[in-house]
């Protein structure tokens, strides 16, 4: 069944291409992989999301924002911006998405013509060179000066921007000190802690730091103490913790929507036009 998101038929193909790609088992797959907590998938819908609010704020209306954006390459380019997260952990390669990016783009674009070919077969449809490129730099480009490739199209920028955004503020796990302490106290070891909160021992000792940054405190015994004596604790300061609560919230509407169905609701999709997109046949 096709998304609502049609506009007099003109891009039918369009929303047809992008959710047989929702639907490939790579992308599907995203929901299974966490990163600091929070699912592949809800990270990439929170870049599509935070691109979208970019381009309400430099143009009037979208009308205006499509003469200056090409808004299906912005659209798959994010969906799979982050495959290689899933596919390098099934994999069980020894090397990170971001090493990749860094040290292997090549792989990256593999992976995005790859997945880009399948659909096109899947659905007999042949999307324009200029438009594929466009795909391929956003998701090569998206790390920036963090990657080896350097976004140079509009549509890489605003990917770029809002992956740095949703990486640093909206990728929080929310795990807190309290949940640490209460482990420490039943004698559970830094790495069984760890584990056990699907986190990083980077992070426990992140929040650990910062509780005591709170109270003022130099040790975590001192933080054991406190912890035992008021059964709380703080897990940062106010900017911190409005970063968590942003991050659960977005969660939350992520997990009750599901990530395909929400992905098919962006306002973008009304003002894809099939021709502009796809080779006539």
């Amino acid at each position: 069944m096709l998304a609502k998101q049609t506009i007099n038929n003109k891009n039918t193909n369009a929303i047809k291409f992008i959710q047989k790609l929702l639907d490939m088992e790579q992308v599907r797959e995203l929901e299974q992989f966490t990163d600091q907590g929070v699912k592949v998938s809800t990270h990439t819908y929170d870049v599509l999301k935070l691109s979208i609010d970019e381009i309400k704020r430099d143009f009037s209306d979208f009308f205006e924002a499509k003469k200056k954006v090409e808004f299906f390459s912005l659209i798959v380019g994010i969906i799979v911006h982050d495959l290689s997260k899933g596919t390098l952990r099934k994999l069980e390669e020894n090397i990170s998405h971001s090493q990749v990016m860094l040290k292997n783009p090549e792989y990256i674009i593999n992976e995005t013509n790859k997945i880009l070919n399948n659909v096109e077969i899947k659905l007999d449809l042949n999307i324009k060179d200029s438009i594929k490129e466009s795909i391929v730099h956003i998701v090569i480009s998206h790390h920036g000066r963090w990657g080896k490739i350097q976004p140079n199209t509009k549509e890489a920028n605003i990917v770029h921007r809002a992956d740095v955004y949703s990486a640093k503020y909206h990728r929080i796990n929310p795990v807190g000190a309290d949940k640490i302490l209460e482990m420490f106290i039943n004698g559970i070891k830094l790495d069984e802690i760890a584990k056990k909160l699907d986190c990083t021992e980077g992070i426990i000792k992140n929040r650990l730091n910062r509780a005591k940054e709170q109270l003022n405190f130099r040790s975590t015994k001192q933080l054991i103490n406190y912890y035992k004596e008021n059964k709380t604790i703080p897990i940062g300061d106010h900017f911190f913790i409005q970063r968590v609560k942003e991050t659960e919230k977005l969660k939350r509407i992520v997990d009750k929507k599901g990530f395909k169905n929400i992905v098919l609701e962006v306002p973008l999709l009304k003002y894809l036009i099939d021709d502009e997109i796809f080779e006539k046949n």
